[in-house]
């Protein structure tokens, strides 16, 4: 591996602990918010990664060093995918750029310790990861109250996870799971995870859709149940009512919110483009990619580890060099690599952020102007080449466990793009 350049080392910007709140945190990393006054780092966010809980605390000095090195060379690269790869797809607006930070181990376990308490339950079978060698900074589109702003008005950011926006139509697709063709993935994978009584109405098909009442209803269907696709930042802090739903006791003017996120939903290309991109880069859906994927570890065509960010670039530019040919037929590496950029694509979080809220009102009860937003994408990171074989195995269990909930599929509306 070659010796990085200067231009390409993590910046030297001194962490302090008592500087950083917690904000957030999902399965692979946690966000921390700045509040302190260096200028250098006002208005970025702080993203670390995790690790198992066991894996943090069993490690010695050798593999702790030897992780650094490559945790440092995998956030250089997914930086680098991010915007060299994503960004093509959906637009280089959409994505935030990334600055890797250099991090000590003290700061790191000061870090740990500061967050601990404020982490929500379930996700303490995971921690920061104390070995890692560089942090990412983020830009936090907006933040806080807006100087000059009344108290009562805060920022507020909405983050939406779409999911897949498409029904998938490949031939590879067998008869036993034709329902995939009629019952949207997201839709189905509700009786996976949960009893009958408590499956979501949220369907992202209705979300990536052009008519603005579906996406309200996308919309309202999260509030009463968010899950894992809906969190809402008043300021820094993440709310929910005492119900575990969206509503105007922890959001003030929520329903006018929600107006305001269809609309710009509506406004925005990047939801068309998300959809356009998934569907394009999986056309042959996980049970035509295995195949693939088998007989290309079996030729040597893929080395059976993580493709390089060479890799990843050839294949984007590939795609788009393809795009609206469809004489021009992919090789199995090229058709594995665009599978796995949908998988992250199906998997990215959006954010959209409003300076202030709420906004006045008319006499007639409307906005007094157009609100200003931020929206952007994260969560972007590549999907590991070895995770194809349990991508179908969890296709599998997905379409096994609705059939047995849904034995008559036909007998349940169609979800609709």
């Amino acid at each position: 591996m070659a010796v990085p350049s200067a231009a390409d080392l993590p910046e030297s910007i001194p962490i302090e602990p008592s500087d950083w709140s917690y904000k957030a945190e999902g399965n692979q990393s946690i966000v921390l918010s700045y509040r302190g006054s260096d200028t250098n780092i006002c208005g970025w966010l702080l993203r670390l990664s995790k690790c198992d809980v066991a894996a943090g605390t069993n490690a010695n000095a050798d593999a702790c060093a030897t992780h650094r090195h490559d945790d440092t060379q995998r956030k250089r690269d997914d930086a680098t995918f991010a915007t060299s790869v994503i960004g093509p797809l959906l637009g280089a607006e959409y994505v935030l750029p990334q600055r890797l930070v250099a991090l000590k181990p003290e700061s790191l376990r000061q870090l740990h310790e500061k967050c601990e308490p404020l982490r929500p339950a379930h996700r303490l079978h995971r921690q920061i990861d104390l070995a890692q060698g560089v942090g990412i900074l983020q830009p936090n589109a907006f933040r806080g109250t807006p100087p000059g702003s009344s108290r009562l008005r805060q920022s507020v950011t909405v983050e939406l996870k779409p999911k897949w926006g498409f029904l998938p139509s490949s031939a590879s697709i067998s008869p036993h799971n034709s329902v995939k063709s009629r019952v949207c993935r997201y839709c189905m994978h509700q009786y996976t995870k949960h009893a009958s009584q408590d499956v979501s109405g949220f369907c992202p098909l209705d979300l990536y859709s052009d008519d603005r009442r579906r996406i309200v209803r996308a919309l309202d269907s999260l509030a009463r149940s968010p899950q894992n696709n809906l969190r809402v930042f008043v300021g820094d802090h993440s709310v929910i009512d005492k119900q575990g739903k969206i509503s105007d006791e922890c959001v003030p003017q929520w329903e006018a919110l929600r107006d305001c996120v269809a609309d710009i939903i509506l406004k925005e290309p990047l939801f068309s483009r998300l959809k356009r991109c998934q569907q394009a880069l999986d056309s042959l859906d996980i049970e035509g990619v295995l195949p693939l994927y088998r007989r290309a570890m079996e030729s040597g065509s893929l080395a059976n580890a993580q493709p390089s960010i060479n890799d990843w670039l050839s294949a984007v530019s590939d795609f788009l060099r393809r795009s609206g040919n469809a004489d021009s037929p992919a090789t199995d590496k090229q058709a594995i690599l665009e599978f796995l950029i949908s998988t992250t694509l199906k998997d990215v979080s959006v954010l959209i952020t409003l300076p202030e809220w709420p906004i006045h009102k008319t006499a007639s009860g409307g906005m007094s102007s157009e609100p200003q937003y931020a929206i952007a994408v994260i969560d972007s990171d590549p999907k590991q080449l070895a995770k194809i074989p349990d991508y179908f195995s969890k296709d599998e269990k997905i379409v096994k466990h609705f059939l047995k909930h849904c034995p008559d599929p036909g007998s349940r509306p169609r979800c609709s793009e």
